[in-house]
């Protein structure tokens, strides 16, 4: 990236050999004075359309100006960025490099035709600069090409939508959603929960169970209960109320007997149990 302090200092350098004051440079560039202050502070960086105004004045080049030759700001100058980026490739580097000297319209051109295609985790570093329509576009193009290394860390950026529909796409393809589940929404989490169980049964949602609510996921446990008892339970107790568990447990004694609560019995109410096991065989007994 662009060094701003180091920027500043030449900037205030050669404006101080021109023998002008900020306000003058200010005036000259038709910008407020506060920006020009800005500038020399270090705090931020002139905008990529004043660069050939304020370097002519400053009487340097761009290079000059910036302390290093870049072929992509002169293309993008030159309103040849589209043409340029046809002939050559440019890495996220370098697009980390001249980001906050663009418009967020340049950001996105670069991005959209650079060639090869960026891989998700590689536009980490430029995700402040590019346009969510475009951070979508190439969620929804990695995902086509089943490509999902990097998701998580862009799914912050990402749309609603597109992070729920690319969700759909990989448990559709059998593959682990629990690093993008923070960002899913809950009716989608709840829609796919259901399925998986459906398909695999209950150990095939303990991924999802922190991002399931809690009265949706005791309706799972229900309708699993009623299916095949207590089988395979130890998946998502943790993720149960115990009172719930507790009453489960008691439902299965009755049918099955005390064998039956093994899936659930650390997370059981250990006293409750015992009380209800003497209620149940011994004074019966």
């Amino acid at each position: 990236m662009f060094d701003m302090e180091s920027i500043g200092r030449k900037i205030s350098e050669l404006r101080k050999q021109k023998n002008m004051t900020q306000m003058e440079l200010a005036d000259k560039m038709n910008i407020s004075f506060q920006a020009v202050s800005n500038w020399e502070r270090g705090n931020s960086m002139p905008d990529i359309s004043k660069l050939p105004e304020l370097a002519e004045i400053l009487g340097v080049t761009i290079d000059e100006l910036l302390g290093k030759k870049s072929e992509l700001i002169e293309n993008i100058i030159d309103n040849k960025t589209e043409e340029y980026l046809e002939n050559n490739s440019v890495s996220p580097e370098e697009i980390s490099d001249v980001a906050p000297i663009l418009k967020p319209e340049q950001v996105d051109t670069i991005v959209k035709n650079a060639k090869p295609p960026f891989e998700l985790s590689e536009i980490v570093d430029i995700l402040p600069f590019i346009s969510r329509d475009v951070i979508d576009q190439l969620a929804q193009k990695a995902a086509e090409r089943g490509e999902y290394k990097g998701l998580d860390e862009i799914a912050p950026f990402v749309s609603r939508k597109v992070i729920d529909d690319i969700a759909r796409k990989m448990i559709s393809e059998d593959k682990s959603i629990d690093d993008i589940a923070p960002f899913v929404s809950r009716h989608v989490i709840v829609e796919l929960a259901k399925s998986l169980c459906e398909k695999r049964g209950l150990p095939a949602i303990v991924d999802l169970a922190p991002f399931i609510p809690r009265h949706v996921l005791q309706a799972i446990a229900e309708e699993e209960f009623e299916k095949r008892g207590l089988k395979d339970f130890e998946s998502i107790a943790p993720f149960l109320n115990r009172d719930y568990l507790n009453e489960l447990a008691k439902k299965a004694i009755d049918k099955e007997g005390i064998k039956a609560i093994c899936p659930i019995a650390p997370f059981l109410d250990k006293r409750m149990l015992s009380e209800y096991v003497k209620e149940k065989f011994l004074q019966n007994g």
